[in-house]
């Protein structure tokens, strides 16, 4: 039989071309040349054939796709691939909080009364009750009321589970049977036997750093397992102390919500406390639930693996300090990492941290200290000291007046309204609300434009907006640093800061309904307006730099708010991209209803607007349009 191998085709791998293939090869050779290749039994069996082909092509390939990082889809496949970089995913993080108790009562108390490990306090979100628990010991002071201060509390459900080592059993694994487990809560302690609880009192600790593991070392290693579940390991004898046959392996751990119990506390006031803790005990939050968190994701496992093997556990570069703060904290949206070469002004000797949670604006103290610890802790060079800055949110609020043709849209003005607030909002969820991601103004008015086909043109305004928390009734000063140009295109320009209005005393201790707004020459004043006209009660309130965008404000006394629990500071920016440098974030509050100010106008109706949307941009902007008013000095003798 004579065959002709140079009409071999293999470029294709669907059924269809196969069987045509295999049948191109068949009519070159001798024996099956003039057969009728779609008669029934042939094609039955080319049939066989090029699916036979075909399983074996789509099987060898996604085997293939499965030995890499990039394109493995199976979490199995990425967990034992990053396993190869020493890369350990992260599991299910509990939320924490900090509380202050007040006990109703001291009968029985004396200066050894303890709350002891483990006690149980309830808290409710969205109608679902969780418990917490603390994981040290409240120490009670009899002497003060009594109370306990700053005690830590963890949400989940304890769980404790015990092993038999069995030397005979060399394939026995000790998987941890819960998979929402906080790893970082794990207590892993080896008595001699069930009978001897010899060794019961020391905890075995994860082994962080091999180089640091010796024959002797009491540590435990840990990995995720094919089902999603952790296993615990031990040392051979060279590398960590081994077991000895009979030993009791006894593992206590949290079992975790994550993320959903983020927030509890955060409105906790008197007559309606978050916590509660026994009957007639007054449990007060210092610092809300936070940090709780779902198990790494797949891609974050993919992102995160190689670079965490890059850093090897040290913090040199930056991208090491980000590497190991997202592994280590996965409540973690954004991070950013500076030094303080580059900070404003330089601190020399430093590196400056500063993290966006998912849930909240900003981390605890504790969790601050907490990372400061870690990262000192053989970890970053010698004499480089971690500083965690909060993120400086720089709220974009938006003004536009968009032209459209309404003989080209399907919808009503309202629709086209709601539907270009979305995309304004998608925009921010998409390429804003972290570090290092700016705002372009070319793109940003296209991604309006390109909101629905009727849309002709947009004439876009942004201004941007600091949320300053006062000291109520207290004296005191601030900076605010918009890490962007504030506009200024000559000295004494109209007025580019306005605010939301705030109780001021003047300089006759009269309460006013004061704003901010500048001179145009580097001063902040203060003002009230009566009747349109300005009444400046402070010339010299601050200062303003234009060029770097930084607003102080001297001994500012606040007696209270009026609109929010904030001040709002605008200003015009000095360009129309908008820039995110170190800790700033941008975003758009789709909460506040006047974050997105849209005015509709209609081609060839001459300034045809809605009357519901074309109001100010912010309270405040009201209340700076007045300034084109008269001024009076009456007020000026209390600066």
């Amino acid at each position: 039989m004579a065959t002709n191998k140079t009409n071999l085709s293999v470029n294709k791998l669907d059924f269809d071309t196969i069987k045509e293939n295999l049948k191109t090869y068949l009519k070159s050779q001798d024996t099956f040349k003039d057969y009728d290749f779609e008669g029934s039994a042939m094609s039955t069996l080319l049939d066989i054939l090029a699916y036979n082909t075909h399983y074996e092509a789509f099987y060898n390939n996604m085997v293939a796709n499965e030995m890499f990082l990039d394109s493995a889809a199976k979490r199995d496949s990425v967990v034992s691939i990053a396993k190869q970089l020493g890369y350990t995913p992260t599991s299910t993080t509990s939320a924490r909080a900090t509380i202050d108790i007040s006990l109703g009562s001291t009968s029985g108390m004396d200066s050894s009364s303890i709350i002891p490990i483990g006690s149980k306090f309830t808290a409710s979100k969205d109608g679902k009750s969780y418990n917490f628990i603390n994981l040290s010991v409240g120490t009670i002071d009899v002497n003060s009321s009594p109370s306990v201060s700053d005690l830590q509390l963890v949400e989940g459900k304890r769980a404790r589970f015990t092993f038999v080592y069995d030397a005979a059993n060399s394939d026995r694994k000790f998987i941890i049977p819960d998979k929402a487990v906080d790893t970082s809560t794990l207590t892993v302690r080896i008595q001699n036997s069930s009978s001897d609880t010899t060794g019961f009192t020391d905890s075995w600790t994860l082994a962080s750093n091999i180089n640091d593991v010796i024959s002797t070392s009491k540590v435990y290693f840990l990995q995720e397992e094919e089902d999603g579940k952790f296993e615990i390991y031990f040392g051979d004898g060279a590398i960590g102390q081994a077991l000895v046959d009979g030993n009791l392996v006894v593992v206590e751990y949290i079992i975790s919500s994550g993320s959903v119990a983020n927030s509890i506390g955060t409105t906790d006031a008197t007559g309606g406390r978050a916590f509660s803790y026994g009957s007639g005990n007054t449990v007060v939050v210092k610092s809300p639930a936070s940090g709780g968190a779902e198990r790494e994701s797949i891609e974050s496992i993919r992102s995160q693996a190689p670079r965490s093997y890059q850093a090897q556990d040290r913090a040199v570069t930056m991208e090491d300090y980000k590497s190991i703060l997202v592994r280590d904290y996965p409540d973690v949206e954004s991070v950013n990492v500076w030094g303080g070469e580059d900070n404003i002004p330089p601190e020399y000797g430093k590196v400056f941290i500063s993290f966006k949670p998912s849930s909240g604006t900003v981390i605890t103290e504790n969790t601050k200290d907490s990372i400061a610890r870690s990262i000192t802790n053989n970890k970053s060079i010698v004499a480089i000291t971690p500083v965690i800055a909060d993120p400086d949110y720089i709220y974009l609020n938006i003004n536009t007046t968009v032209s459209y043709d309404p003989d080209k849209s399907a919808l009503s003005e309202n629709s086209l309204k709601a539907l270009i607030k979305n995309k304004v909002r998608d925009y921010s969820d998409n390429f804003l609300e972290k570090f290092d991601k700016g705002l372009r103004y070319s793109k940003f008015i296209k991604e309006i434009d390109d909101s629905e086909s009727s849309i002709v043109s947009n004439d876009t305004d942004i201004s941007m907006e600091y949320r300053l928390y006062p000291n109520i009734g207290k004296s005191s000063s601030y900076s605010v640093n918009y890490g962007n140009p504030i506009y200024h295109p000559h000295g004494g320009h109209i007025p580019v800061v306005s605010s939301s209005v705030f109780k001021y005393l003047d300089s006759t201790n009269v309460e006013r309904d004061a704003f901010l707004d500048d001179d145009g020459l580097g001063k902040i004043r203060i003002y009230y307006s009566t009747e349109g006209v300005k009444t400046y009660t402070n010339l010299e309130a601050g200062t303003i730099d234009y060029s770097n965008g930084v607003v102080i404000l001297n001994n500012l006394n606040v007696q209270s708010l009026i609109s929010d629990s904030f001040l709002r500071i605008i200003v015009e920016p000095g360009s129309k991209d908008i820039n995110s440098a170190r800790n700033t974030v941008l975003l758009v509050d789709n909460t506040q209803s006047d974050a997105i100010i849209i005015s509709m106008k209609a081609v060839g109706v001459a300034d045809s607007t809605t009357s519901s949307s074309s109001s100010s941009v912010s309270t405040s902007s009201s209340s700076a349009s007045s300034s084109s008013g008269s001024s009076s000095s009456s007020g000026s003798s209390g600066y």
